[in-house]
């Protein structure tokens, strides 16, 4: 028995010195290419085990690796992974970049994977990129870089709010935002973001993905993870950078010469008590020479003509110990609007702290405070400032600018000039001041509680409080029209907060190389709302008096109503679940289930359960790909699933009511003031989610040594149940009802590529590319086939006011409007009554007479087609004239870098779609204004114009086709005082090629920058918005803009008096400690 023992012993040693033979110790330390600075948290495995480490704070690591030939794989968020052959060496170090903008570790909800592994559709940007994109919002650094995600800016004043869509998006009247989680917690924007303090962005565009997410996954996820704490040496950076803004293209308008005669001319045509008017203020026709030499005031200088400087400082510190690691990243940006009198400034605090209590247990906060100050009433709806101002307001005063005029003395001169409301009197009598406080707290506990098993805790508490003061002058409509033309101040506050409590529970299990499995099951509670409103206006007597002390002595004014409105709120429940499993590293399979619970909806309708499944066959890894070399990596993906979209106003499915009065607008007593209350909707019960259902196929691709890699994906989504205001019987006391009864779905492709071109040791190139095809259609509406909706931009001043449709078949977007036939000739007509001056149109010629004001019909006004052949123009001759859904975009660029230099130039486009420019009808025409002017293409030799040389009026037919040989536009008098009419004129081609960013950036040597302990610096300039290839002639397409609205998404491709975006001149500082 003794000598069975002693053999067994001695077998036992002997395999154990051989095991201890055949490995051995690696150690290294892993640092960041862009800094030097060590890279704590990365993941260290050897390649075909499960095998790992991860490295310090100090970025140091050792792992137990295999005698024979072993790699190593480095992988972290925000950086590309790299696998790195050992060999002999018992010392490897590394150093991970993601340059290539390729992240091979993504967040995926609540976890994070391996590019590699993933079965899903995931977009993602790393660090590096946004580094060299110096701009103040994220948002605005994405836009044109991935595929199948649109980033527009809905107008180019500062803050101004970015709208991102991911494939579409299904929702007809509810909102298709995606979701934005930041660090794990729910935010409405990422604005509020520093850009100098993100990581990564994972945009997640399939429900294989998304549905993780549940109830607010249907229009895709937005993850942003910000930088972590890092320990180690403690390391100080700073990053700086000053901008010059300028407007990159001015309207032609007319010259003050063109503008008296265009005046003159609509005088004659008129009456002789206009003519004698015009004389009074800019002379008798043989002055009008005069104007010839005058310059005028160019309005578009004046209001936009200064370059707006911007700036933006950053400063972040790093450091700890192996227990414990802290970052401190603080980020001021203010910029100065285009606008006078607009701008904005940002504050940014962003804290983080990781320590290990003890062995396995781990604490985690992170805080992010964020203080946003935005000057100006802006552009769009709610402000009595337009850009349209800069264009029609006259660019001279006629005779009153050739005399003194004394100001007060009540003289005709004198009240001509103080009718005079100028684009920059304006900027100052609208004033309004935002200013908004967001708070992020989160905190979280990890417990490991085996090697493979851990649990995880995380508490978010969100706090945002907003402030509007607006400040009405004497000269503002709303003065005019609720204040008895005094000024007016008024102050609104809002105050939201949010509370989320999140438990996961992760289960990791390897068997060798053939098995993986990952289990995540977790319960996430939210609850959101408690908004406070109050609203104050006061009336003031001095009618000089300015914001500043109209604000800080409300009390004196006359007090007008005082309301406030607390909100219910929602919270939502819910129960989540995802396993993944690999097996053999080829074939992967991910399933997923959310099961949410809201109060949004009425019980019995308030869970819903959306599951998603997906598959994923690396074929790079079969035996029969082995001998085709240039392939490194080749998956298939396969992907079908569900999630929700709640993200619609609360207690829809209430009984609300709410108060009215007797009281007259504005500040009118009556002798018996009494409020009553009435019902204010009409509850449906019945509401619940809308669904999106996903179907995705996709191929993942790696070629020629990781030369080129990308992704190809083709997709489908069907929107269900959509949420839309459907009609109902009168005799309910309502017109509509919020309802699900809709279908959408998009079908599309989307392709990304990236390709490292040259490589060597002093110059490297490399190039990516990206394009997004999406086809989307009505597939059902409430029982009928076609609606109507406005666009509002003229309010009810438009000619048959609806100007789009909504088919069934059709795309979103549809412009319907009339058909632009020209003018009318001379031929058209067959004689002129001088009596009454009017002219007869020839038998079988269309009359437009019923859209004319005040001005019959004759040759040179303006010809619609009609189509249905009655004679008359009717809305009944309206058509689709138009589609805001673009054929395709994307975006390509170029890095490269020699030696010290770095270059980085990107270009994005949008093609096939069409924009309605109201610009072309409302300053191509005496359109609610006096004496305004217009765009130079109404100008004399262009329009068909009435006088002659000598100014008589022309008015038999065979003088004016003397007169009018070849105009290349109607009468800008054709339609007299009357409303605009949307006609196909007014649509243009969007489409747009634009050199997004162009930037140049020098690191100075090492060798100097180590004698002052820097460890980095770098130097750089930037130019935004560089260049625009576009057949539009608008300032820009991709600035769209209309008045608020209900059904603004029904209405996209609406360029109405929008603040242009900015050319922006940018040279900037990087410097790491």
């Amino acid at each position: 028995m003794k000598g069975k023992f002693s053999l067994f012993l001695l077998l036992f040693f002997s395999v154990s010195f051989v095991a201890f033979g055949q490995t051995r110790q690696v150690t290294g330390r892993v640092v960041s290419d862009s800094a030097g600075a060590p890279l704590p948290g990365v993941n260290v495995t050897v390649k075909g085990s499960t095998t790992g480490t991860v490295t310090d704070v100090n970025g140091n690591f050792s792992i137990t690796v295999p005698n024979n030939n072993t790699t190593l794989v480095f992988s972290s968020v925000g950086f590309g992974s790299q696998e790195v052959n050992v060999g002999n060496r018992s010392t490897v170090n590394v150093t991970l970049n993601s340059a290539s903008g390729a992240l091979d570790v993504v967040v995926i909800g609540y976890q994070s994977v391996r590019r590699k592994d993933l079965t899903g559709t995931v977009s993602s940007i790393a660090a590096t990129q946004l580094e060299k994109i110096p701009v103040a919002n994220v948002a605005e650094a994405l836009t044109g870089r991935l595929p199948g995600v649109q980033v527009t800016t809905t107008d180019g004043a500062p803050g101004a709010e970015i709208v991102i869509r991911v494939r579409g998006g299904g929702s007809l009247t509810g909102s298709n935002n995606p979701l934005y989680i930041v660090d794990g917690f729910r935010v409405n924007s990422i604005n509020d973001i520093a850009p100098s303090d993100i990581a990564s962005i994972d945009i997640l565009k399939d429900a294989a993905t998304a549905a993780i997410y549940g109830a607010a996954g249907a229009n895709g996820v937005v993850i942003v993870t910000t930088k972590s704490a890092r320990g180690g040496k403690t390391s100080v950076a700073l990053n700086s950078f000053v901008q010059a803004r300028t407007l990159p293209k001015k309207l032609e308008v007319l010259s003050p010469y063109e503008f008296v005669l265009a005046q003159y001319e609509y005088a004659r045509l008129r009456s002789q008590t206009d003519v004698d008017n015009f004389s009074k203020y800019f002379g008798v026709y043989d002055d009008l020479e005069l104007y010839k030499t005058q310059r005028g005031t160019d309005w578009q200088d004046k209001l936009f003509g200064s370059p707006a400087i911007s700036q933006q400082h950053s400063a972040s510190i790093t450091g700890g110990t192996d227990k414990t690691r802290m970052s401190l990243n603080f980020t001021n940006n203010t910029d100065q609007g285009l606008i006078e009198g607009s701008g904005y400034q940002r504050n940014y605090l962003n804290f983080k702290l990781n320590h290990e209590i003890a062995r396995g247990l781990k604490f985690d906060f992170a805080s992010r405070y964020t203080h946003t100050i935005i000057d100006g009433a802006g552009t769009s709806g709610g402000s009595s400032l337009r850009i349209s101002d800069a264009i029609n307001t006259r660019p001279v005063n006629g005779i009153a600018d050739m005399i003194i005029v004394d100001p007060g003395s009540g003289d005709d001169y004198d009240q001509f000039l103080r009718n005079l409301i100028n684009p920059l009197q304006l900027a100052a009598q609208d004033y309004r001041k935002r200013v908004n406080r967001v708070l992020n707290l989160n905190a979280a506990a990890s417990w490991s509680i085996l090697n493979n098993l851990t649990f995880r805790s995380e508490f978010g508490y969100d706090l945002g409080w907003g402030q509007s003061r607006r400040y009405y002058g004497s000269l503002t409509s709303t003065s005019r029209n609720e204040g008895g033309n005094l000024p007016l101040g008024e102050i609104t506050q809002s105050q939201s907060n949010g509370i989320r409590w999140t438990n996961t529970l992760n289960y990791q299990w390897r068997n060798g190389t053939k098995h993986d499995l990952n289990l995540l099951v977790g319960q996430e509670a939210l609850a959101l709302g408690s908004g406070f409103e109050e609203y104050n206006r006061a009336k003031f007597f001095t009618e000089g008096i300015t914001p500043r002390k109209l604000f800080a002595t409300m009390t004196l004014g006359t007090q007008d109503r005082h309301t406030t409105t607390d909100f219910a709120g929602n919270k939502t429940a819910s129960f989540f679940g995802r396993a993944i499993y690999q097996f053999d590293r080829k074939y992967i399979v991910n399933l997923t289930a959310r099961y949410d619970g809201s109060t949004k909806f009425a019980p019995g309708k308030q869970w819903g359960l959306f599951p998603a499944a997906s598959v994923a066959w690396r074929v790079s890894a079969e035996d029969f790909m082995q001998d085709v070399k240039f392939v490194n990596d080749l998956k298939f993906r396969v992907s079908y699933g569900t999630a929700g979209n709640n993200n619609i106003r609360d207690d829809q499915w209430r009984v609300l009511f709410a108060p009215t009065d007797n009281r007259p607008i504005g500040f009118g007593d009556v002798a018996q003031p009494y409020y009553t209350y009435s019902g204010s909707q009409l509850p449906n019960p019945d509401i619940q989610w809308e669904t999106t259902i996903t179907r995705n196929i996709g191929l993942d691709f790696s070629l020629f040594g990781n030369a080129v890699s990308g992704t190809l994906d083709f997709y489908k989504n069907t929107t269900k149940d959509l949420l839309v205001e459907s009609a109902i019987p009168q005799t309910t006391g309502f017109s509509t009802q919020q309802r699900n009864i809709g279908q959408t779905s998009n079908r599309g492709v989307e392709l990304g590529l990236t390709a490292s071109l040259v490589t060597k040791k002093d110059f490297t190139l490399s190039a990516n590319f990206n394009i997004g095809i999406n086809r989307a259609r009505i597939d059902a509406l409430d029982g009928v086939n076609e609606r109507s909706f406005n666009s509002n931009w003229a309010g009810t001043d438009l000619k048959t006011i609806d100007d789009y449709r909504l088919i069934v078949g059709q795309t979103v977007g549809l412009m319907y409007g009339y058909v632009t036939d020209g003018m009318y000739s001379v031929d058209d007509f067959s004689a002129y009554n001088a009596t009454n001056r009017t002219y007869t149109l020839k038998p079988g010629v269309t009359n437009v007479g019923s859209f004319m004001g005040g001005i019959s019909v004759r040759p040179g006004v303006l010809k619609l087609k009609d189509l249905d052949g009655d004679g008359t123009i009717t809305g009944a001759d309206r058509q689709i004239i138009g589609s805001a859904q673009p054929k395709h975009s994307g975006g390509f660029g170029l890095n490269s870098t020699f030696k010290a230099f770095d270059f980085t130039a990107f270009f994005n486009w949008v093609y096939g779609n069409q924009v309605y420019n109201t610009g072309k009808i409302a300053f191509n025409m005496l359109y609610r204004t006096t004496y305004g002017n217009m765009l130079n293409t109404s100008n004399y030799e262009n329009r068909f114009h009435y006088i002659d040389a000598a100014g008589n009026l022309v008015t038999e037919l065979a003088d004016l086709a003397k007169l009018n040989p070849d105009p290349t536009i109607w009468s800008p008098f054709s339609m007299g005082t009357a409303s605009p009419v949307f006609h196909s004129w007014a649509v243009e081609d969007g489409s747009f090629l634009r050199l997004s960013n162009i930037s140049l950036g020098y690191t100075l040597p090492k060798s100097l920058t180590s004698k002052i302990a820097i460890s980095r610096l770098r130097v750089y300039a930037t130019v935004y918005n560089a260049f625009l290839w576009t057949k539009y002639s608008g300032y820009d397409p991709e600035v769209t803009a209309t008045r608020s609205g209900s059904y603004n998404q029904l209405t996209p491709g609406v360029d109405y008096s929008a603040y242009p975006k900015s050319r922006t001149f940018t040279a900037g500082i990087n410097v790491t400690f």
